[in-house]
């Protein structure tokens, strides 16, 4: 089998354009400025006749209509050039592409800006009729979202220099940390011989059967960090200090007011989840204690927490990975297989591991008449197969989502992450029963434990180390490499108690870690999903041809109704507190049949 068992998998983005020469590309992005430029001649004094009340027609149903083509135009330019950037981070010709394409999307939402200043300035007698019209209904939600923001916008020149500075500012950092991390030169020793890696590869030995294999990417990523930490360092701070600058211009009185903003979330609900899954952080103990006895370890390292518990050297072909997710897809139902096929015959795919790609995975959206992509770097374990079905699972999601339109097609994060897991979930289960032998059923159990462990428990922790460090960054300024690591040692160490023990190395690990820098406090919404999901797998057990309409409704929603009324379709309240145990009830149970399995297999 390949060491690249993905090599060749890569996606076409055609349907978007040939190239970044493509004579359409162009055309669109000028067509987009003049439509916007239109717009805002159009509309911008009919708003001003709104508030004055000199204006009697309803102008809404058409503006959005015309916002709405615009956005659709607007949105392909910026999803090719950032697709490209992150199939080839280390091309400056596509970085400055995407930087191009970024500049010409600010200049034409100067032109669109006047529409959210206005709107959400409009007194609310002469909004609420304006919203009650039945010919906007399909926008309701997405007009009403709008105006919560009324207390954090400012003025129209003001929110221009923002956007034009946030191009060398925010956006230029978070450009930077991705052609730093993913061109690193980690390199390993085999046999005397150094052997270059990408960041992807590095972390897989983590998960090696092999402890000396194990010690190596942990040794390699951190020297790769700590050559580059410097650098880490600076651009974190930067973007902890742009986060801190825009609270205080926009009176956000919290660090995480405007993600939770974004995730039509209140802090109570939010503070809520995070002190529960931190009651459970014991679990992690418990579990990390008994897998310290099943490999025989005196002391269990952070190198050593992903180490497989039955020894498995195999890699899954890219062709089998297919046929493990989209059976499991079909057998849920028809629909969601088709839907899932479509990615991997038409080439929505990019699963190539290769040198300048960006790590990790994602999906990425596009428009209403188009499909999303996903994106992923592919070595044949079982935890890749478990993040395609993860990243079909957003697919799937956008994909039925597109009738909600350009503006609410789009889940808020804490509800983006749903299908996505639940993928997870469905071809875990499968597998599962498909297995008969003990040890087998011991590893795959174990290995889901790890994987939930990752979503619910740590991403919390990486919620705790990202309040600290803008807690740090508003109190002191700019901050030490020293005292950013020592964040990410106290956010961790409660987690993993007196089972794992940290390493001096491990302090570092802060630094590759692309959430912070792309979507401040976006890492809750990862613990929100799984427990959300275990709660909806609940139900789909006790009775899969009521849940499957249902569920295909709630995705279908996209971002177009609250949370709480998109979950109250499964019968689920997320806003009480107790909601967050049923899941965790669920990671506990698995831990206890870990537990029993180890007995069983010993007698």
């Amino acid at each position: 089998m390949s060491e690249n068992p993905a090599k060749g998998v890569v996606w076409d983005l055609s349907d978007l354009y040939q190239s970044m020469d493509d004579p359409k590309l162009a055309k669109d992005i000028q067509l987009a400025k003049d439509k916007a430029l239109a717009f805002e001649k159009k509309y911008k004094p009919i708003l001003d006749n709104l508030s004055t009340g000199k204006e009697k027609s309803n102008p809404i149903p058409e503006l959005l209509k015309e916002l709405e083509v615009i956005t659709e135009i607007s949105t392909k330019p910026i999803v090719y050039a950032m697709l490209l950037h992150a199939a080839h981070t280390n091309d400056q010709k596509m970085g400055a592409f995407y930087n191009k394409v970024q500049l010409e999307l600010t200049e034409i939402r100067h032109h669109l800006r006047f529409w959210d200043l206005q709107w959400t300035s409009l007194d609310e007698s002469v909004v609420k009729p304006l919203v009650e019209d039945k010919q906007v209904a399909f926008y309701k939600h997405y007009l009403e979202t709008m105006r919560l923001y009324a207390d954090h916008l400012l003025s129209e020149p003001e929110e221009k220099i923002l956007d034009i500075k946030a191009n060398t500012g925010g956006r230029a950092f978070s450009r930077l940390f991705d052609e730093l991390v993913n061109n690193i030169p980690f390199t390993i020793q085999n046999n005397g011989t150094p052997e270059k890696k990408t960041e992807g590869e590095v972390l897989a030995l983590l998960y090696s059967p092999d402890r000396k294999q194990r010690q190596k990417g942990h040794e390699s990523l951190t020297k790769g960090l700590q050559d580059n930490g410097r650098v880490i360092t600076y651009i974190f701070n930067m973007i902890a200090q742009d986060h801190k600058s825009s609270n205080e211009l926009r009176d956000y009185d919290h660090p995480m007011k405007s993600r939770n903003m974004a995730n039509e979330i209140s802090m109570p609900v939010v503070e809520s989840l995070i002190k529960s899954v931190k009651g459970g952080y014991s679990l992690v103990e418990r579990y990390y204690n008994l897998k310290k006895k099943l490999l025989g370890l005196d002391a269990l390292y952070d190198y050593d927490r992903y180490a497989p518990v039955l020894p498995d050297t195999s890699v899954t072909s890219w062709e089998e990975c297919r046929q493990i997710v989209s059976n499991g897809y079909h057998e849920f139902d028809k629909e969601f297989g088709t839907i899932a096929d479509l990615f991997f015959d038409k080439n929505w795919i990019d699963a190539e591991v290769r040198e300048g790609k960006r790590g990790g995975a994602f999906c990425c959206s596009s428009t209403s008449d188009l499909h999303p992509w996903v994106f992923t770097n592919y070595t044949g374990k079982q935890r890749d197969v478990m993040t395609v079905a993860h990243e079909l699972g957003h697919g799937i999601h956008q994909y039925l989502a597109r009738p909600a339109g350009i503006f609410e097609a789009d889940a808020p994060l804490t509800l983006a992450e749903t299908a996505s897991v639940f993928g997870e979930v469905l071809i875990f289960d499968k597998l599962k029963k498909q297995t008969t032998d003990p040890k087998q059923k011991l590893g795959l159990l174990c290995g889901k434990i790890e994987d939930m462990f990752a979503t619910v428990f740590r991403q919390i922790v990486m919620t705790d180390f990202e309040a600290k460090l803008h807690e740090g960054a508003v109190k002191q300024g700019e901050l030490s490499t020293e005292q950013i690591s020592q964040f990410w040692l106290e956010a961790n160490e409660p987690m993993h108690g007196n089972a794992v023990e940290l390493t001096e190395e491990y302090k570092s690990w802060w630094m590759y870690i692309p959430h912070f820098i792309h979507t401040p406090f976006y890492c809750y919404a990862y613990s929100f999903a799984q427990l959300l999901v275990l709660a909806l797998y609940k139900k789909y057990q006790e009775d899969p041809a009521d849940f499957v309409p249902k569920f295909k409704k709630m995705l279908s929603l996209g971002g177009s109704r609250k949370p709480e009324e998109i979950c109250a379709i499964m019968g689920l309240d997320i806003q009480d507190p107790a909601f967050w145990q049923t899941g965790l009830s669920v990671i506990e149970e698995m831990v206890t049949e870990a537990e029993n399995l180890v007995v069983a297999s010993s007698s």
